[in-house]
């Protein structure tokens, strides 16, 4: 298959490939004349008659289009995955590289949730520069505004607000997350809604941890955070959460306890080659206890 095929000329081949006749996809939905049009890129189906020719290959509509594109993501998608396999500010390379690929895609055509998902990537890496929210809040408040005045937020909307939580105070945080985790409900059987929920938790944790209130809310969200991770098999995620909750520990006095639990997080960083993430780790592990390890994990 080429690139830039014409929906018909999908379509045909995807129904010659299946060894279908003709009248076994068209009965009972068109007129043969139709479908011969349709094939040959002479008519544009309705979308009901595109579900319908779907459902007799049991193909759905995202597949469909992968294979349109000849087995590769069109550059949006190609995006919102690059996106999402950031698992933390501390890749600051990656976040450089993600923001080339939106800036490419946007001198060829404009997309308001590109250029979103742009200033909240942009505010990450600041947050990661910076070590405070200040102007990570200030790159992001315009996202927000458009986001706020919507009646209904659809699955890039949450993709977008579960990685701006630092943008509200605590109490907004948890009006808004009451209405997030609806949504993201909603969205259980599509897509990953799971990262959704996992990220809602584990960002609210992080904006307790930067203003130093409430360690039970923090502890409870980084719980959450950690059990959907397991589910998924998100490893650094589930590293994540197994440190901040043993600098919890720490401040509760169980010193002892929280620095085996480092040291296990500090190992499998350290063989999982995560640099980025073990040396950001490392630092706050000697900010938060005094301890120095980074020549021991070097």
């Amino acid at each position: 298959m080429t690139k830039n095929k014409s929906l018909g000329q999908t379509l045909k081949e995807i129904r010659v490939n299946y060894n279908l006749k003709e009248r076994d996809v068209y009965e009972t939905i068109m007129s043969r004349a139709h479908l011969y049009q349709i094939e040959r890129n002479q008519q544009i189906p309705s979308w009901e008659i595109v579900i319908s020719i779907l459902q007799k290959f049991t193909m759905n509509l995202a597949e469909f289009e992968y294979i349109n594109n000849d087995y590769e993501l069109d550059s949006i998608q190609q995006i919102i995955k690059e996106f999402k396999g950031i698992k933390n500010s501390t890749n600051t390379e990656a976040i450089d590289i993600l923001l080339e690929n939106i800036d490419s895609v946007l001198k060829v055509e404009k997309n308001d949730f590109l250029i979103d998902l742009s200033l909240v990537a942009k505010a990450s890496k600041i947050f990661q520069m910076e070590q405070n929210f200040i102007n990570s809040r200030k790159i992001v408040e315009p996202v927000w505004k458009r986001l706020a005045k919507k009646d209904a937020w659809f699955y890039n909307d949450l993709l977008l607000i579960t990685n701006m939580l630092y943008v509200f105070d605590d109490v907004t945080i948890q009006h808004i997350s009451e209405r997030l985790l609806i949504y993201i409900d909603r969205y259980r059987n599509f897509n990953t809604s799971k990262g959704l929920y996992i990220n809602i938790h584990f960002n609210y944790a992080m904006f307790l941890r930067s203003v130093n209130i409430e360690s039970d809310k923090m502890e409870f969200h980084l719980n959450k955070s950690l059990e959907a991770a397991k589910e998924i098999n998100d490893f650094l995620t589930i590293l994540c959460c197994r440190y901040y909750l043993a600098e919890i520990l720490w401040n509760k006095g169980n010193k002892k306890e929280a620095t085996k639990e480092v040291e296990k997080v500090f190992t499998v960083f350290s063989i999982l080659q995560e640099k980025e993430l073990l040396e950001d780790k490392l630092s706050d592990w000697q900010e938060v206890s005094g301890k120095e390890w980074l020549d021991t994990y070097s």
